[in-house]
Parts: C-alpha cells; structure tokens; sequence
C-alpha cells in the first residue's frame, strides 16, 4: 500500500498523529478515533460548520461535561488536579515567560481555578470541597498544616505555585529569555505519522508537573509525594520533546512541601525513545488491519481497570464505549 493510502487510512480512523504514548493502544484508540471524532462532529453541528441533529450535538457535549474557561479554552472531562495544574502553568506563563507581576499573575491563576466545573455525573459536593481546599489557608510556609490556634496562614495552592516557581527558576538557570509551551512536529524512523509534542518551556527544555493534597475533600489531606526519579509516562514525554528539538530535557516535579528537578540521562532517553517507537509502530500496524475503528479497537484490550484511563467520563460515554469492546 502507498504512503498515501496509509495516510488516508489513518485519517478515516480519525488518528492524525503520534503523542507521547502515557496510556495503553485500546484507550488512546478509542480516544482519538471515537470520542474525538464525535466531539468534532457534535462541535461543527454547533457551530454551523456542518449539518445533523443539533439534539444529539448538545447532548453529545453536555456527556462530556464541556465548558470554556476563563482563557477562553474549551475543556472537557475535566477534574480539580487537572484545573489546579492548569493554573499554575498560567501562573508561571504569565510572571515567567510574561514578566507580569507576582501578585497579578497569582490573582489571574486564582481566578482560573474559580472557573472549574464539576461534570453533574461526579460527586459535586466532593469536588467542591477539593476546589476549596485548593485555597483554603490552613499551611504554613513549610507546607506543615497549621494548629487550629495558629493564625491563618498559606494555603495549598499558593504553596504549590511557590514550589513551582522556584524548581523553574533553578531548570532554567542560565537562560536569557523563558519561552511558554509552543507545539514541536517531527518524524519518527520506521513510522508513517508525524509525531507531536507540546513542551511546557523553553522549546523542550523544561517540564512542569504538579503534585495535589489526596483526600482533599476530608479534614486530613495528605501530601502526594514528590518521586526519587524521573516517572515513565513522563519519561516516554520528554524523551519525545529531545527527539524533536534535540534539547536535553529537565522535568519539574512540585507540590506544597517542596520541589525536585531531574535531568534526563542519555540512557533514560533512548529507552523513552525506544518505548515511544515501539508503541507508535505497533498502533499503525492496528491501524492498518482493519476498515472500521470498531473492529481496530476489539483487537487491543481496553484495560477497563487501568487506575487513570477511564476515570472521570460519565457513565454514558463509558456505556458507548463497552458496547464497541462487546462488554
């Protein structure tokens, strides 16, 4: 088969490029081939851009739990650590990359996190009280939680934007200028899609991920804690960014009690690059076997119990879902 129809064939199962391959073939299959698929539909309906049912449009959406935050983004299944997360890289884009001031970009970050909304088919009451822990004033500068007599004092998010900014400011040491996220392309040996990167800072260089209170919805939250090394699923990611900009990458880990910054070793990134190439050449080998990506998915194992995969969706989505793998 040319090069061409392979494209082609890619395309009408809606998988138009690699990404870092965090999760197993049969979820990110699915999510690129079905879930996008429909969402793009059901936006275009919307929009005007095509014609259907506009019912099942709103409705696809709304299964979805779709809404625009305060930057204007559409987000979908969202959740408090995912919004958290996304605040504080708004925070550090703007007082960074952006040189707005510390307090400007703290309030920017704050109002951000305001926005969140809890889907209707999660426990609402329970994500509240997460959001409002988020916020809350009950640490002091160390992170250790205050005594009830003790004044208030500093709360998770404020800490977590502190760590982050300080673990940043040592990964880019030395560097003149802070660039934000930018989207890196490139190729991959052996594999027929382009494969696609969107690093944090300065063109690959630098990673942040953010690390939130468990039971933050109790009166006894617990710090999640810092890693000893770099994590794999992060690892196959900055492997991907060194692949495309042949910048050796630093990874920020951060969360209210402190920071870490691991720069990958020449070793860590070719076994990253070598998972990425494994599972990039075996998913276009699915891709290929078959004409319909119901059938493309019933060869993978949809792993229903992998501990973040299919967290969070409403019970319809995953109803639709099952009903491809025939459970």
């Amino acid at each position: 088969m040319s090069f061409e129809n392979r494209l082609n064939r890619f395309k009408k199962h809606g998988y138009y490029a690699h990404s870092n391959p965090g999760m197993h073939d049969g979820y990110t299959i699915w999510d690129k081939g079905v879930l996008r698929r429909d969402r793009y539909k059901a936006a275009a309906i919307i929009e005007g851009d095509a014609q259907g049912d506009m019912e099942w449009a709103k409705h696809r959406l709304a299964i979805e739990g779709k809404y625009t935050d305060t930057c204007g983004d559409t987000q979908y299944n969202d959740n408090p650590n995912m919004c958290a997360g996304r605040a504080v890289q708004l925070f550090s884009d703007e007082h960074l990359a952006g040189d707005v001031h510390r307090s400007e970009a703290y309030a920017a970050a704050i109002e951000y996190l305001q926005w969140y909304q809890s889907p209707s088919w999660r426990d609402q009451e329970q994500e509240a009280a997460v959001m409002r822990h988020r916020v809350e004033p009950m640490y002091d500068s160390q992170g250790k939680k205050l005594k009830l007599d003790e004044a208030a004092g500093h709360c998770e998010f404020e800490l977590v934007c502190n760590n982050a900014e300080a673990g940043l400011r040592e990964a880019m040491r030395g560097d003149n200028k802070i660039t934000p996220e930018i989207t890196l392309r490139g190729k991959l040996p052996g594999c027929q899609l382009e494969y696609v990167g969107k690093p944090d800072y300065q063109e690959g260089k630098v990673e942040l991920k953010t690390q939130w209170d468990s039971n933050a919805h109790t009166e006894s939250p617990r710090a999640n804690s810092l890693p000893n090394e770099i994590r794999e699923a992060h690892l196959t990611q900055i492997a991907g960014y060194w692949h495309l900009s042949g910048l050796v990458p630093k990874i920020v880990y951060a969360n209210r009690l402190g920071y870490r910054v691991f720069e990958a070793t020449q070793e860590q990134l070719e076994f990253g690059i070598a998972r990425i190439l494994e599972a990039c050449k075996r998913r276009e080998r699915l891709l290929m076997a078959h004409d319909k990506i119901e059938d493309v998915l019933r060869l993978t194992d949809p792993m229903w119990s992998h501990m973040f995969a299919w967290r969070g969706y409403s019970p319809e989505i995953i109803h639709q879902a099952k009903q491809i793998w025939g459970d």
